[in-house]
């Protein structure tokens, strides 16, 4: 089965006070480090979600393998920008990765997640650093039209995981990045810090 990424890249950004997807990460911008992560993985499609701002990604994405969907909604929030994705999907019957911008992503990581859910009866695989859940979450392409009922009113990926937990997988990975969420300018700093510590 393959794997159909959704990298939401559409929100305000509000609480980081400038665009995340634009913050230097490992030598690139952010939003460059999550497309070519995706790409150098086992994902066969890469769709990418804007909205607020969407020229400034536009004009960085054109240099890889990737599908823009433009989410006019996005004010609405993060629901939204997925509904777009899985709506936008060529394969509906692949297996869905949904990317955040703001949790930096790894390829071992994904590919586990791919591998693990392609070798099991579970829908959802999600990885886990030192007992912790991070991300990103690998759906089963069996929930597509579950997951088209998202909203925000149900606490969005939340009533899915509530409705099927017990089919739920760990996999288990060396990367303490999957526990990152770069929200704010705070969160960020400390992001870097800790990156450079492990560069060492």
């Amino acid at each position: 089965m393959g794997v159909t990424a959704i990298l939401l890249a559409a929100g305000q950004s509000s609480r980081m006070g400038k665009l995340k997807g634009l913050l230097p990460w490992k030598g690139v911008t952010l939003f460059e480090h999550q497309l070519m992560t995706l790409e150098k993985s086992s994902v066969e499609e890469i769709l990418v979600i804007v909205g607020y701002q969407a020229e400034h990604f536009i004009k960085l994405a054109k240099y890889y393998p990737v599908r823009m969907e433009f989410n006019k909604k996005y004010p609405i929030g993060k629901c939204s920008s997925i509904l777009s994705g899985l709506q936008a999907m060529k394969n509906p019957k692949n297996n869905i990765l949904i990317v955040a911008l703001d949790q930096p992503l790894d390829t071992d990581t994904i590919n586990s997640l791919s591998k693990t859910l392609a070798g099991s009866d579970h829908l959802i695989a999600v990885p886990v650093f030192l007992g912790k859940r991070g991300h990103p979450v690998l759906f089963s392409g069996t929930l597509h039209n579950d997951l088209l009922t998202i909203n925000e009113e149900t606490m969005g990926l939340r009533s899915i995981f509530q409705k099927y937990k017990d089919t739920v997988i760990e996999v288990s990975v060396d990367n303490p990045a999957i526990l990152l969420n770069l929200n704010t300018l705070d969160d960020y700093h400390m992001a870097l810090k800790q990156q450079l510590k492990e560069d060492r």
